[in-house]
Parts: structure tokens; sequence; C-alpha cells
């Protein structure tokens, strides 16, 4: 089954997932500026984030917290950048506030700008998508943490 953009539904709910996981994380920093607040909406909208999923989401404890591996790690971040990148438009802000939770996470923020360019190139690379998540264990080998 295909949902948004070509995306399975595996896709959809782990990139779903990843989303949460930010809006978690960015609820337990305090306060939230109006770059983040924006970012945040914007996504759930794409996303079409209901009600009763954010509830269920804020009363959960966040797994992130307890995931030290790079390879999940690094896939949280793939997804969120594939999320920014679904609507075919990829604001500052929205690179801004990745790179920061990837910092967060311990990896360099520039890292959100090469997977941007993995997942743009991907295909005109002849590699599909879903290979390129399949391969972050490579990509983790090449970019220092």
């Amino acid at each position: 089954m295909k949902i948004k953009d070509n995306l399975t539904k595996e896709e959809y709910k782990s990139i779903k997932d990843s989303f949460f996981h930010i809006y978690h994380h960015f609820l337990n920093t305090g306060p939230l500026s109006k770059e983040y607040v924006t970012c945040l909406f914007k996504w759930g909208v794409q996303l079409n984030v209901n009600e009763s999923e954010v509830v269920k989401y804020i009363d959960t404890e966040d797994n992130l917290a307890h995931t030290k591996e790079k390879v999940n790690l690094l896939g949280h971040l793939y997804n969120l950048v594939y999320m920014i990148y679904l609507d075919n438009v990829v604001e500052d802000s929205e690179l801004k506030v990745v790179s920061e939770f990837a910092e967060s996470l311990g990896f360099k923020g520039s890292i959100v700008n090469d997977l941007l360019k993995t997942i743009v190139t991907a295909p005109d690379d002849g590699t599909d998508i879903s290979e390129v998540k399949n391969n972050l264990k490579e990509i983790i080998e090449s970019y220092p943490r």
C-alpha cells in the first residue's frame, strides 16, 4: 500500500515515529521558539497527525533516549530529512531545526545536509531511496560522529 509520495505504509509509519521523537525531544527542552513550533506544526499537518496521536505521544516516555545505536539514531535523522523533503520544498528553518536535533544526538549538524544530498541525488544515481536507508551503516562509517 502506497501512501504519501509513494511511501509504503511501513515507511510512512517510520517517518511518523521519527517525527514524534523530535516532537517529544523538543517538548522536553523547554520553551520553543516560533521557528520550532512552525516546523513541528507544518510537519504534523504534512503527516496528518491527529489529536489522539499527539496526546498518546505526550503521555508516552520517549524511547529515543534509550536508543544508543548509531544506525537507529541516524535512521531517525534520515526519516526527518526525508520528511522535510516530501513536499519538495526544503526550508532553511527546517534544516536548522533538524540539524540542532542531530547535534543533540551527538552528530555534527552538517550530517543533515549530507543526508539531504543523498536523498535528492539517489534517483539520479540510480539508487532506490529505500536502498539508501538500508545503507545507513555505511554512511555512519564514512561520517565521524
